[in-house]
């Protein structure tokens, strides 16, 4: 959509200080095109050994669903395509990412990817809509944060599918309206299957999963605190193991586990203990943890250990279900990411043979 000049110009002036803490001896230039081209503006961007063309296409409304992407998405003709908007939601972000776009909303989300000469920006800003339109959209589920939405979506996760909402809200003991709108959120977003009222079925594991971890953490969602033992950590792992309370473990521990499980060797040492309980003062207790933020035992309070698939357990401990584990890796950065990758990729393996 062909914006004003001075629209145009405006937005210019915002990307160009925002490219410029990322390289501040760069030389930024906002250039208006000709009226007969089809993008919005232009930044030149002079970095040390390389000119970025960067082709701006500004649009009036936030981007919330990965349709709203499609509606517009197509290649370039040149330089890097860029679409900047007031806000864009995780679903459109990811979206414009499979395209190979890069983006930029006005509440700090930025993305400038570019593979040769290879350039890549990255921030987060804000995950929900600040300002939500008129359309009846902030009565909608607008993340996948929450404890109950991870219970569904774990679900949905291990078993790729569900009868229906009813039932599935009966084998997660999530009220039924939660869970509708999760289901809402989530075909939105395009990752489940059109059934045409039929029973619920998701697109892909990995993407669900991925897109899942963008709102949810082990950290965030269960206010989990660090902890280290006045035991020691090997006495205190020892007592873990014949606990009367309900824990499980999960982590990179829970997925070296599993890959053992497939006759494969651990992705990563473990650093940490995370530990999921239904009683966080009785696993204080019982391991004498001392809350410090330097240490190495997470405790995270939750409660859905006692349902149906809440754990597994495994030879020496009780573990969370694969597919939670992973959300919790991918919610995290780097190497642990990684591991979360890799146990998604295994899951999906197991499921087709």
């Amino acid at each position: 959509m062909k914006n004003s000049g001075e629209s145009g110009s405006d937005l210019g002036k915002r990307l160009v200080a925002e490219l410029g803490t990322v390289s501040p001896a760069s030389r930024i230039n906002w250039v208006v095109p000709h009226a007969d081209l089809s993008f919005d503006g232009q930044l030149e961007w002079d970095l040390p050994g390389a000119r970025l063309l960067l082709n701006v296409e500004i649009k009036a409304r936030s981007l919330v669903s990965r349709d709203d992407v499609r509606r517009f998405i197509g290649p370039s003709a040149e330089g890097i395509p860029l679409v900047a908007a007031s806000f864009i939601s995780p679903a459109a972000r990811d979206e414009l990412r499979r395209w190979g776009w890069s983006y930029w909303d006005e509440t700090g989300n930025v993305l400038i990817q570019n593979r040769d000469p290879f350039v890549w920006v990255e921030r987060s800003g804000l995950s929900r809509n600040p300002n939500p339109d008129e359309t009846g959209s902030n009565r909608k589920l607008l993340s996948l944060k929450g404890q109950a939405a991870s219970v569904v979506i774990v679900k949905l996760l291990t078993e790729g599918r569900a009868p229906s909402v009813r039932e599935l809200s009966r084998q997660t003991e999530v009220g039924v309206a939660t869970v509708s709108r999760v289901l809402e959120l989530l075909r939105d977003e395009d990752l489940l299957k059109e059934t045409n009222g039929g029973p619920v079925v998701i697109n892909d594991a990995t993407t669900l999963a991925t897109r899942w971890a963008q709102d949810y953490s082990f950290m965030k969602t269960f206010r989990s605190r660090r902890y280290f033992s006045l035991l020691g950590e090997a006495v205190a792992r020892d007592k873990l193991r014949t606990a009367t309370f309900e824990y499980a473990l999960t982590g990179v521990e829970a997925a070296n586990d599993f890959l053992g499980s497939e006759g494969r060797f651990g992705a990563l040492p473990v650093s940490d203990t995370w530990i999921y309980t239904s009683d966080r003062d009785a696993a204080e207790r019982a391991l004498q943890l001392v809350a410090d933020p330097r240490g190495n035992f997470l405790i995270g309070e939750c409660g859905f250990l006692g349902q149906e698939q809440g754990r597994r357990s495994g030879k020496d401990f009780v573990f969370a279900q694969p597919w939670r584990t992973v959300g919790d890796l991918l919610s995290t950065r780097g190497r642990t990411a990684s591991v979360g990758m890799d146990l998604a990729e295994s899951l999906e393996r197991a499921r087709v043979r």
